[in-house]
């Protein structure tokens, strides 16, 4: 019965599946059973008009003939594509006998080709001519395909009309599919819809070939989101989507540069990713190029067990070069090992593209793959040449000169003179000149590589006679040339010879805006700010308008010479003459901030590299002159936000760019991104960190206190040490307590052969002294002294530390004698270092004596002075000296009282329990823009609450926090946590808990002052004291549950939101 039952079901889906067609099933086999009874009926009666039977037998045969002549004819006339022809056979026989099916839709093209018009007529009239044998959906639906495929959407639709109303054919699935491939084809969409629609009414589904046809017309037309659509409706029908169709569809998405959401879409639909598929994705990818879209495809074809193609390995390969992506590598090995081919002219691209990111390792493993499998050849030792050269690594470049030699290749022109060009950027002088002797008829440019060789070598008459030369050839020189010779003049500070040459220029018209550029540049070099101001208003008044060139000499100049007002005139000056400031600009004036002292100077250079719209990242001189000064100046923030920016951007960095991204890292305490960087420099890239570079990762991790790391990759390196690696490597041991382990260190670099240098001797000292290691500096003073090195101020001022430290002030005190008696050069570090050690050691009765010396030698105080000062007085507990000092060292050393000497103030006037004056000096710093530093605020508030003047403790807090005033600095100082609940305990055991304290957190909480839970509650735990309560009392006490927000349950909840 099982079986049975299985059979059943199986006819009933059977049905199912074919109920679209089941019409005209059953009109055919009604036809055929008619046809046949017919046939029986008529056998049964043989004899009954015979002869007239016979009689039409016989002209039938005749007519037949003649139809198979007919017939050859229309078959060679479609077969010879003469559509004229065509029409007229068929015309001659159409009456008479039913079109042929093979014949029938080369007929209809060929009225399509020639008389449009005719067709629908014509063949309408055909069909109800023989309607018995040809109105019928095979030949509607031949008609219907052969017009809807040629675009003629009009006579599609006039003869879509007149099947059915003339010749009663019904719209089977058929007609309709060949309708909707016809609309596709043509680009109508909402047709294509609405027969859709029609053909679901008539109980009709569109089968796989439908869908097919749709989308391929959708795709011919570039209708990306329609093929989606058609492709998703497909997918729920469980047709599988044609092979071409994803394929195409991606490049027709690149066309229009939808790859990436096109993908997105079909991915999420789990529509597969075949191999032609991919490849067109990654080609894509390559020509952006996009290394990360990249990545994730490469990933996704892997773990679909997508085999990867020839294109697509190309592609891949091309992609990661341009972003110098280190899996390039892997992708070469797998190319390699599949032996596929890896034509010149990938090579050629590959290493053009690997130029453009810096990327040596892999150009050299291609090149190392050429020799193994082919030839070298000039393109690819060209290319070769611009890895190089972009790398600037012109050395590298002028070596595989030997090379093309030994592999019996002779250079073109063109290569010799990109090589003199590499030779001249390198400094090897002979070799430009060897070079120029190999070409027999030197161009311009040749002669200008030896220009610019001189101008290197700063041999002024050198280059005058290549002029010379050049001139006796019977090649005029032009302004480029003379241009290179007037740079030379400059570069060699001959300025006389430069304005002879420009003068000479100009009597022959052929001065330029460079000619008067580099002039400029002669002068601003010379700092000779009044002839380049000359020079200014000359070119102005001879119509050669400065350009954002000429300007920024100017102010490179002004800069220079600290003349920060008159820089501030020329940006001016470009705005008003619409002169865009460029990279150059805003570099400049950057780098005047290492010598501005005011901060007003400073903060309008980054105000200005924000509104100049230059990207720091388009560069990579400006992008590491703007690290360095947000880094000087502590700039975090901006620094976050530039190191941010940088890694999404497509700069890629030199060796000196690698060494300050490291650096900028490492002072925001990111040390796996120095890693990173570090790493990226040695695996992806190929290259090998320079000594900068390895300084900078090493201090990185000494700066952020991982110095055993420090220690390991400085054994890892196995170079030669230098003094600037010993200095970071002991400066790291020191500030960990590690003065032995400096020791060793260096004892053990003094036996590696390096040279030390003064400020390699002074970190060596100070890892000593600031422990008081007195034997051991002097140790090292004697090495100093076998070394030849003389010390300097700072090298007596650490010694004097170490006597400070260890206590011993009188011999730090000699020390100090000594340098004056040898007229050392010396500042007030010395002598704050010493008096330094009297405030630790409380040798006080030393202060004074000091303090005279200092005035004596014309030693200026500093902030660093006064503040040990008051520290000492406040020990003393003498406030008057205390503010005498701090009212006449400022005068004195012409400096303004920094945030830690107003706080050591605030300190003084606490521990003498003058809170008064300690207020009235907050309220002092408060006025002079000044806010003190956390730990003083916090004392002050304490002692405020301990004498208790609450009123007076809460305005501090607001002052700190600017609860009540919008500060006017940088919210950096706070007031400890404990405080604060110890002032709110007080409030509430006062009873002032709804009057000052729900207000104070309010106020915290609105300026977004992170108020932690624990506060909250020890002000929700703390009862107030119970006490007779006056009639006034309970009377407030009775309102208090509605009035404020801590008396009912629902209003505490709702504060705490």
């Amino acid at each position: 019965m099982s079986g049975v039952s299985e059979i059943l079901e199986s006819f009933h889906a059977l049905l199912s599946a074919s109920s679209t067609i089941w019409v005209e099933l059953a009109a055919a086999l009604c036809f055929t059973l008619g046809f046949l009874l017919l046939r029986i009926k008529s056998s049964k009666h043989p004899a009954k008009g015979a002869k007239k039977i016979n009689a039409t037998t016989r002209v039938h045969k005749v007519q037949s003939n003649n139809f198979s002549k007919q017939r050859t004819r229309m078959e060679d006339a479609a077969n010879s594509g003469n559509a004229t022809k065509l029409v007229q056979e068929w015309r001659a026989v159409q009456a008479s006998s039913p079109t042929p099916k093979d014949l029938l839709k080369p007929v209809v093209q060929a009225f399509l080709d020639t008389e449009t018009k005719a067709l629908v007529p014509e063949i309408m009239a055909h069909l109800q001519c023989h309607k018995s044998i040809m109105a019928n959906q095979w030949a509607a639906t031949t008609i219907l395909d052969a017009v809807a495929r040629s675009g003629n959407m009009k006579v599609l639709e006039d003869f879509w009309g007149r099947i059915t109303k003339e010749l009663g054919i019904p719209h089977g699935w058929l007609l309709y599919e060949a309708a909707i491939a016809g609309y596709a084809a043509a680009g109508y969409p909402e047709k294509v819809e609405e027969f859709n629609l029609a053909m679901q009414k008539d109980n009709f589904r569109l089968s796989a070939r439908g869908y097919s046809l749709i989308i391929k017309g959708f795709l011919k037309n570039g209708f990306v989101d329609e093929v989606l659509q058609y492709m998703v409706e497909m997918t729920q029908r469980s047709h599988a989507i044609p092979s071409f169709s994803v394929a195409q569809l991606l490049r027709v998405a690149s066309e229009t540069k939808r790859v990436q959401e096109v993908h997105k879409k079909l991915k999420e639909r789990a529509i597969p990713m075949l191999p032609e598929a991919i490849a067109v994705l990654l080609e894509d990818c390559s020509r952006v190029p996009d290394g990360k879209f990249a990545h994730a495809i490469e990933q996704d074809a892997r773990a679909a067990n997508t085999e990867l193609t020839a294109s697509s390995y190309e592609s891949l390969l091309k992609v990661y070069a341009a972003s110098g992506d280190g899996h390039a590598l892997q992708i070469l090995k797998e190319i390699q090992n599949a032996n596929l081919p890896i034509s010149d002219s990938l090579c050629v691209s590959l290493l053009t593209r690997c130029a453009e990111s810096k990327f040596i390792r892999l150009a050299e493993e291609i090149v190392c793959h050429v020799r193994k499998t082919s030839k070298m050849s000039i393109p690819i030792y060209s290319s070769l040449m611009k890895v190089y050269a972009y790398s600037k690594m012109y050395h590298k470049a002028c070596d595989l000169y030997d090379d093309i030699l030994a592999d019996g290749i002779e250079p073109d022109g063109m290569m010799y003179g990109c090589l003199m060009k590499f030779s001249v950027e390198c400094g090897r002088t002979q070799l430009s000149q060897k070079l120029s002797e190999k070409v027999s008829v030197p161009d311009i440019q040749n002669y200008m590589s030896l220009i610019r060789a001189a101008g290197r070598d700063r041999d002024v008459d050198r280059a005058f006679a290549v002029l010379q030369q050049l001139r006796e050839s019977n090649v005029a020189p032009d302004s480029i040339a003379l241009n290179c010779v007037v740079d030379v003049c400059v570069k060699a500070g001959n300025i006389q010879r430069a304005e002879k040459l420009v003068a000479e220029m100009e009597d022959l018209k052929l001065e330029d805006i460079i000619t008067y550029n580099t002039l400029l540049k002669g002068y601003c070099q010379k700092h000779d700010s009044k002839a380049a101001k000359n020079l200014f208003s000359k070119m102005e008044e001879s119509g050669k308008e400065p350009n954002e060139v000429s300007y920024n000499c100017l102010l490179n100049c002004l800069s220079s010479n600290g003349n920060y007002q008159d820089c501030w005139e020329i940006v001016d000056h470009m705005r008003k003459r619409n002169v865009q400031p460029d990279h150059y600009t805003v570099s400049i004036l950057l780098k005047g901030t290492k010598n501005m002292r005011g901060a007003h100077d400073v903060q309008k250079c980054f105000d200005f590299l924000d509104q100049s719209g230059v990207d720091p990242c388009c560069d990579d001189i400006l992008l590491n002159t703007v690290l360095e000064i947000y880094i000087r100046h502590k700039e975090f923030g901006r620094l976050s936000r530039l190191v941010a920016k940088f890694e999404k951007s497509n700069l890629q960095p030199s060796m000196a760019t690698y060494g300050s991204i490291i650096k900028a890292f490492a002072n925001l305490n990111e040390v796996d991104k120095c890693w990173f960087y570090w790493d990226q420099i040695q695996e992806e890239h190929g290259l090998e960190p320079n000594d900068i570079v390895w300084g900078c990762m090493l201090d990185a991790l000494v700066t952020n206190r991982q110095v055993d790391d420090a220690m390991q990759l400085f054994q890892r390196q196995r170079r030669k040490p230098n003094a600037v690696i010993c200095s970071i490597l002991v400066k790291g041991l020191a500030n960990t307590q590690q003065p032995r382990r400096a020791l060793q260190l260096w004892r053990e670099m003094k036996q590696n052969g390096m040279k030390m240098n003064v400020v390699a001797y002074n970190v060596m000292i100070d890892s000593q002294a600031r422990l008081g290691n007195m034997d051991e500096v002097m140790e090292i003073v004697q090495e100093m002294a076998a070394d030849n090195c003389q010390p300097d101020s700072i090298t007596h001022s650490t010694i004097c530390k170490g006597y400070a430290v260890k206590g011993e002030l009188a011999k730090a005190i000699e020390v100090l004698e000594n340098m004056q008696q040898s007229k050392v050069p010396h500042d007030a570090i010395v002598y704050n270092t010493i008096l330094d050690g009297c405030a630790k050691h409380k040798r006080v009765e030393l202060v004074e004596p000091i303090l005279e010396t200092m005035e004596a030698n014309a030693i200026a105080p500093t902030n660093f002075t006064l503040g040990i000062l008051l520290k000492i007085y406040g020990r003393q507990r003498d406030l008057d000296k205390a503010f005498e000092a701090f009212e006449a060292l400022p005068r004195k050393g012409r400096f303004q009282p920094n945030a830690q000497v107003w706080s050591s103030l605030m300190n003084a006037c606490i521990t003498t329990q003058s809170t008064d004056k300690a207020l009235k000096v907050f309220k002092d710093m408060q006025g002079a823009g000044v806010m003190p530093e956390t730990r003083a605020c916090t004392s002050l508030v304490q002692s405020l609450v301990r004498l208790e003047k609450l009123h007076e403790a809460i305005d501090v807090v607001d002052l700190v926090y600017g609860l009540r005033t919008k500060p006017s600095h940088k919210q950096r100082t706070s007031i400890d946590e404990e405080c604060l609940e110890s002032l709110l305990t007080i409030l509430a055991q006062k009873g002032f808990l709804e009057e000052l304290g729900a207000p104070l957190l309010q106020r915290l909480r609105a300026a977004k002052v992170s108020v932690s839970g624990r506060l909250m509650a020890s002000a929700l735990r703390t009862e107030v004291p119970t006490a007779p309560k006056s009639s006034s009392t309970k009377k407030y006490d009775d309102k208090k549950d509605t009035g404020h927000p801590w008396g009912a349950k629902d209003k505490t909840i709702g504060f705490g939101k």
